[in-house]
């Protein structure tokens, strides 16, 4: 553990490579934090608003943020929020979740219920949805009914698309290219025995899976073949999403949660809700970073 954050939720950990620093989100309290790994610095800011995302600009210092409001560019030094686009307004019953771009300067999003853990959540009748905000602005809908999705990847050839699918366990696979976008019904291509949450790829085109599961693992699986190649053994077992930094991409952080965690549970001790770093052999690639230079 690199950070003992004690978030109830901390999601995407992202590598800025222009100021060697990673940036990552405190879903439930809004927050973007900013760790500099040399000094053991962190920054935060508050969005106020529950965040999906953050994801760096191609301007340094500004990140695209799925929150509440939608998609906005936040300004980390100010604090200041400047809208993108709504791809659903907010009618109070669903946020925002992963959200990614891709080379073209597309936004991919996913909208689920406020109400997904809760003992009333019907997975039928509370659904959100999958966009893709092209690059022209217009907003498709790639999948009407959404139960939870979670981080949106692109192999090294930016030619396949994978999301992956919480609520049902799966890896999928959309029609993908950087000149359309995405379209039609995604393939499921993996089944996964634990819950998975966020994911990563390396420049092997080798996908890092985080699960929440009492075995406590990080699954990897080759998207040539689908297989599954090893387990990473893990100190806690709610683990979120995944990412490559530090100067050679070999870093290889994660995020963690509270979330869930009963009174009394080890994990508490195990460092629960912090921010983990191990060595990798085969290095990570870089996230893509929004287009808000237009």
């Amino acid at each position: 553990m690199v950070l003992d954050a004690k978030c109830v939720v901390a999601e995407t950990p992202i590598w800025d490579p222009r100021i060697k620093k990673l940036y990552w989100t405190d879903l439930f309290k809004g927050g973007v934090h900013r760790y500099d790994p040399t000094t053991g610095l962190e920054e935060f800011i508050e969005t106020n608003m529950i965040i999906g995302a953050a994801i760096p600009c191609e301007t340094e210092g500004i990140l695209m943020v799925a929150v509440d409001k939608g998609m906005m560019l936040l300004d980390f030094a100010t604090g200041k929020l400047e809208l993108i686009c709504v791809p659903e307004f907010n009618t109070e019953s669903f946020r925002y979740n992963d959200t990614r771009c891709d080379k073209a300067g597309r936004i991919f999003t996913s909208t689920m219920s406020r109400l997904y853990t809760e003992s009333g959540f019907d997975p039928v009748k509370m659904t959100g949805k999958f966009y893709m905000v092209d690059v022209d602005g217009k907003v498709v809908t790639l999948v009407d009914k959404v139960v939870q999705y979670n981080t949106i990847l692109f192999n090294n050839k930016n030619t396949e698309m994978y999301v992956v699918d919480t609520y049902y366990k799966k890896l999928l696979k959309f029609n993908y290219s950087i000149e359309k976008g995405s379209w039609g019904k995604p393939q499921a291509v993996i089944d996964f025995p634990a819950t998975p949450d966020g994911a990563v790829i390396d420049s092997e085109d080798n996908i890092y899976v985080t699960h929440w599961s009492d075995e406590k693992y990080i699954s990897v699986y080759n998207l040539n073949d689908y297989r599954l190649k090893e387990k990473i053994a893990f100190p806690v077992k709610h683990i979120c999403c995944p990412g490559f930094g530090g100067d050679d991409m070999k870093d290889f952080y994660v995020t963690t949660a509270l979330f869930w965690l009963h009174d009394g549970d080890e994990d508490y001790e195990a460092g629960a809700g912090g921010i983990f770093k191990a060595h990798n052999k085969v290095a990570g690639v870089h996230e893509i970073f929004y287009k808000d230079k237009k």
